[in-house]
């Protein structure tokens, strides 16, 4: 019966510190989808603005209504902040600091600095800032990808290994 026991809290072990690794390798997964993610909300609001030449308020209210981008939270967010009264700049800015999702500080600052710009300036700023903006999460983008490959491989290893070693340290 003991045996049993031990046999039983050694898989739920490993098992535990598996999924922490698991986990962590997830989370590098979801952060480069939400960069996808990111750059479909920068050319959706260079093509609306370039296009319909629509206020950046309306932009960003006919992006989250799209499907695909709608799980980005801060699109809904700045939208129902906008119909509020509360001007672009501010809503924008407010809505991506109660982002919550896989994204980094880092990755949030190209977009947050868009806030500055649409709605300010003249067309060709606008649209000079979201290409800015482009650019920088494409490179966030690469190097979130690189993680996800390397990090995410040593995660998972890490996870199952250190519940092995964990197993035969109580045995």
């Amino acid at each position: 019966m003991t045996l049993l026991v031990k046999f039983c809290g050694m898989a739920l072990l490993v098992y535990c510190t598996t999924s922490l690794g698991l986990s962590a390798a997830a989370g590098l997964g979801r952060r480069v989808r939400e960069l996808e993610l990111s750059l479909a909300v920068v050319a959706g609001l260079a093509g609306e603005l370039q296009y319909s030449l629509a206020p950046p308020s309306q932009a960003v209210e006919r992006l989250a209504a799209r499907p695909s981008l709608g799980r980005m939270g801060y699109l809904g967010d700045c939208a129902s902040l906008c119909r509020q009264g509360t001007p672009f700049p501010r809503a924008w800015k407010t809505a991506l600091s109660r982002a919550r999702g896989a994204l980094l500080p880092e990755d949030l600052g190209p977009l947050a600095e868009l806030g500055e710009t649409l709605g300010q300036c003249d067309l060709a700023g606008q649209l000079a800032s979201l290409d800015r903006a482009d650019r920088l999460l494409r490179c966030q983008l690469e190097e979130a990808r690189a993680q996800r490959l390397g990090r995410g491989k040593l995660y998972r290893t890490m996870g199952v290994l250190s519940g092995v070693f964990l197993a035969i340290l109580f045995v």
